[in-house]
């Protein structure tokens, strides 16, 4: 049973971000960029990772390939397979013809392509998914790793190369810590076929950088860690591709209300290939820090989000309003909720509130003298004069960032050295804690945490 200390990786969504990695990235322990981001702004992206990665800072960083977006999908609104690769394209004006536009590639992804090489330019070319047929060639998935590859290892070099006036710096970038493989979603209806291509496809990967860790990334449907066969089928074939590392990314899977056999066989999954490889979850929180008292190297998430992501996301929802994460049951409550809890849990002044709820840095300077200053973490205004319903205040927002951060380098630190009996008490501590709360409807999940925890 594992007794280091987890690591987290921060992923950057979009430069919007770049406040929140800026301040906080040196205590994390690396940091995950995608593809289409560095893309759609490569001087800017190239630039955040030398500033803030590399040996001065100690910090390391993951280039994502993204290859994922060219395979086939499962559309949110319908469940129905898709390969037409509509989810990575947008309505695009057409030059010289006022008011005419076109269902196209992004620019982003089009460019991915383009650096990526044929397998993926004839995708977009033909807007027609990726399919398992078309990896099928040796030669094929030879020249798709070997690209693949390649971008992660020099694509940053190259922005600063093409740039007269940085290209000095090219020599001085950072390598990344890891490499990851080419991988593809498990489209359910292919699922055998796909499993096949990514074992060959590890396998590929591995034996061509030998130099530098590779590691694969498991992508599946969540009800995936219902399927005992696929299960089985991860745990013979995935170490014989000689990968040093794997990510697991089971889309949709919500630790805050995923069933007990879900979560049950990731910990099994974890525990099983922990032994013969670092093991990481691509998209986790406290529940998956835990587990790394069963074998898990580490997580990643976003800036206040991304602890759980589905594949494809779905188009046209607002966002929703940054809310305060409450340590105690390792989820995001709405500051009102919060305070009607204040008297049951025995905090009237702020002292109480740092020694029961949280005292980050975030919270003591908010908070300082007076408690009822907590409500500025939901603080609401009209962001326009025609606003007809109230949003939270891009400071909130901020502070409710800056603090879930803060918040989750605290739960890394405390789990570290603690026993897997000690993370078990800490939960069911927090149960009893706050049970008699108007949160006690989401402490039924937290104390699941704890039995399976206990059981493994």
């Amino acid at each position: 049973m594992s007794s280091s200390q987890p690591e987290v990786f921060l992923r950057l969504g979009s430069h919007a971000e770049k406040e929140y990695v800026e301040k906080t990235l040196k205590r994390f322990d690396g940091l995950i960029v995608g593809a289409n981001l560095l893309e759609a702004t490569p001087g800017a992206t190239a630039s955040l990772i030398v500033k803030l990665c590399g040996k001065a800072t100690g910090v390391a960083y993951v280039i994502d390939p993204m290859t994922y977006a060219f395979g086939a999908y499962i559309d949110p609104e319908t469940g129905k397979s898709r390969a037409d690769l509509d989810w990575i394209k947008s309505d695009q004006k057409v030059k010289g013809k006022k008011g005419k536009y076109i269902r196209a590639i992004k620019s982003s992804y089009q460019k991915l392509a383009d650096t990526l090489g044929t397998t993926f330019l004839t995708a977009c070319s033909n807007s027609r998914a990726l399919q398992p047929d078309d990896l099928a060639s040796a030669s094929i998935r030879r020249n798709v790793c070997e690209s693949v590859l390649e971008y992660q290892r020099h694509r940053i070099s190259q922005v600063f190369a093409a740039d007269p006036e940085y290209k000095d710096v090219a020599d001085r970038v950072p390598p990344p810590i890891s490499l990851l493989a080419p991988y593809f979603y498990f489209e359910p209806s292919k699922q055998k076929e796909w499993a096949k291509v990514s074992w060959l496809l590890m396998a590929e990967a591995a034996s061509k950088a030998k130099d530098v860790p590779v590691h694969g990334v498991l992508c599946a449907p969540r009800e995936f860690l219902d399927d005992g066969a696929f299960l089985n089928d991860v745990l013979e074939q995935l170490p014989n591709t000689k990968i040093d590392g794997v990510w697991l990314w089971f889309s949709r899977l919500d630790e805050r209300t995923a069933s007990r056999s879900q979560l049950t066989n990731l910990m099994k999954l974890t525990s099983s290939l922990g032994s013969r490889m670092k093991v990481f979850n691509l998209h986790g929180g406290f529940f998956s820090l835990a587990l790394s008292k069963h074998g898990l190297t580490g997580i990643a998430h976003g800036v206040g989000y991304g602890e759980q992501k589905d594949v494809v996301p779905v188009i046209g929802q607002s966002t929703p309003s940054v809310r305060y994460y409450l340590p105690a049951l390792c989820a995001r409550f709405g500051v009102p909720d919060i305070e009607r809890c204040f008297t049951t849990v025995g905090v009237s002044t702020p002292s109480e509130f740092f020694s029961k709820i949280c005292d980050c840095v975030v919270c003591r300077g908010v908070i300082a003298s007076s408690l009822s200053n907590f409500r500025e973490f939901g603080e609401r205004h009209f962001s326009t004069p025609d606003s007809k319903r109230a949003a939270q205040t891009p400071a909130a927002a901020k502070r409710c960032r800056f603090h879930f951060l803060l918040s989750r380098l605290k739960e890394r630190d405390w789990i570290g050295p603690k026993t897997n009996g000690e993370v078990v008490k800490r939960l069911r501590d927090n149960c009893k804690t706050w049970s008699p709360t108007v949160l006690s409807d989401h402490v039924q999940q937290v104390e699941l945490w704890a039995s399976i925890l206990e059981k493994g």
